[in-house]
């Protein structure tokens, strides 16, 4: 109760609570515009956290998931394009309700269903994760082994049209996470003669060059026409949200059953590696389609269609905590970012840290939970402006994107290598992005290289010439062995009954 208690205060204090409403209003932002997300935000922002305190970065950060999480239904509502993947679903209900002239109460039953799926997996979080990393502390290298296989097999197989490239992406991340030192022998290795490679390829510069240059590529790509008609019919599309009817408090919770039901399902899929808040969207969406007694409103304005996805896909926030915390394993490309943010803080994600650092893992449950009201207050007083900025032309917005990325990685590195190794990834994320290559296999890859190159070569020098029965010995390890073995047999089978899903 001591811990708990330190841990909240510690978040308490001004400068975290500043840092997240900061990185809630930035979120939004970023989250709002089509074609930015959350993981762009903190991948341009996490070298101006180095020189903060752990704890108000971590703030700052989450609050940016937060807020990014929520805002890209403002453009899906306003516009028909959704500012970010996981907001797809919340245009289908959304739109036509602004069409209808209840854009104001579709803004609001977007905002509170995603703090209201927030709160609720949040709170489950509280009562999960620790537990769980109490089990978790039983794991050691063959155990540690199979769950990062169990991951990597999860992750490229679900995250992509086919297999063989989520794969291909994976191995590829794994490739490039084993550039530096061996992790036993301390001997360099395909650094090409690169002091600077000497630790490794840096997180920062990849994501950064992956997600924020190559998105600049993708609209310069797009060309100058399609701009200047894209910018030419946004005001026609543009919905006034000044009027309109306001969401009452007894008609928001008329729609509680779809809130709690989608919250269950954002945390349960945001708890699985490489899912993703979009696929949340999607199933807590269909699942309030299925379950409502008007399923022939759903695509014509239901709010329940906006509630559903918004629910489902903000409670998935608080479920990639779980493994991100309890396991050291991201869940998807944001928690990915902010473990490297851990790492330059000292913070090794996994179930030590529960142990050695507990005051730490509950001032990050109290800012998953703070930063549910700053995302209520801002979002309800901000909505007319973040209306408006939608509207700014993507030349602008995409120009002002690429100063911040070279910028961001020499603030960071002060080094120009760095910034090569940034415009190289771009190109890498551009090519992998336009054939479908899967950038979350590749970085969950990137990211968990080291930690199961350590952990396999543990346990194949714990089993003595013997891994089989080693494995056998470890209940846990075979557990995920066979679940592993259970997923990629059904991830086959489906690809038997679709085309090109083995192909390249």
């Amino acid at each position: 109760m001591d811990t708990l208690i330190a841990g909240i205060f510690s978040v308490l204090a001004l400068e975290p609570l500043l840092a997240i409403g900061a990185g809630v209003a930035v979120g939004i932002f970023m989250g709002a515009i089509p074609g930015l997300h959350a993981a762009m935000a903190i991948a341009l922002l996490s070298p101006i956290t180095f020189g903060m305190q752990p704890i108000t970065a971590i703030a700052f950060l989450t609050g940016i998931y937060k807020g990014g999480t929520y805002g890209g239904s403002i453009s899906a509502i306003l516009l028909n394009t959704p500012g970010s993947p996981e907001a797809t679903a919340s245009a289908f209900d959304g739109y036509p309700l602004a069409r209808a002239g209840k854009a104001k109460k579709a803004l609001q039953m977007a905002l509170y269903a995603s703090v209201g799926g927030a709160l609720l997996a949040d709170l489950l979080l509280y009562v999960v994760a620790s537990p769980f990393s109490k089990f978790a502390l039983q794991f050691g290298p063959t155990e540690v082994t199979f769950v990062i296989l169990f991951a990597f097999t999860f992750v490229a197989g679900l995250t992509g049209k086919s297999l063989l490239r989520g794969l291909a992406a994976c191995s590829f991340g794994f490739l490039c996470g084993m550039i530096g030192l061996d992790p036993m022998s301390a001997t360099p290795r395909l650094n090409f003669g690169y002091l600077e490679l000497q630790d490794g390829l840096p997180l920062l510069p990849i994501a950064i060059g992956m997600l924020g240059v190559a998105e600049v590529i993708f609209a310069v790509e797009r060309g100058r026409a399609h701009l200047r008609e894209k910018q030419n019919e946004a005001p026609t599309q543009m919905i006034s949200v000044t009027g309109g009817e306001n969401l009452s408090v007894l008609e928001y919770f008329t729609h509680w059953k779809t809130i709690i039901r989608s919250s269950l399902i954002g945390t349960c899929i945001g708890a699985l590696p490489g899912i993703g808040a979009a696929m949340a969207a999607f199933v807590g969406y269909g699942a309030a389609k299925k379950h409502s007694q008007r399923p022939e409103e759903f695509g014509q304005g239901s709010l329940d269609g906006v509630a559903a996805p918004e629910a489902a896909n903000s409670a998935v926030v608080g479920g990639s905590f779980v493994p991100l915390l309890t396991l050291g394993i991201p869940g998807n490309v944001t928690t990915a970012l902010l473990i490297g943010t851990f790492l330059v803080h000292g913070i090794e994600p996994g179930p030590h840290v529960f142990k050695m650092d507990p005051v730490l893992i509950y001032g990050i449950f109290t800012i998953l939970f703070m930063a549910n009201f700053f995302t209520l207050v801002i979002g309800l007083v901000g909505s007319g402006l973040y209306s408006h900025i939608i509207k700014v032309p993507e030349y602008i917005t995409y120009s002002v994107i690429a100063l911040t990325c070279v910028t961001g990685v020499y603030a960071m590195s002060s080094s120009l290598f760095f910034i090569y190794v940034m415009i190289l990834f771009s190109f890498i994320g551009y090519l992998m992005k336009k054939f479908d290559y899967s950038f979350v296999a590749f970085l969950i890859g990137f990211v968990l290289a080291p930690e199961f190159e350590l952990a396999f070569r543990s346990f194949l020098l714990i089993s003595q010439g013997d891994p089989v029965g080693q494995l056998v010995q470890r209940p846990i390890a075979l557990v995920f062995f066979f679940l592993t073995l259970v997923t990629l047999s059904r991830i086959l089978w489906r690809g038997l009954s679709e085309q090109n899903y083995l192909k390249f």
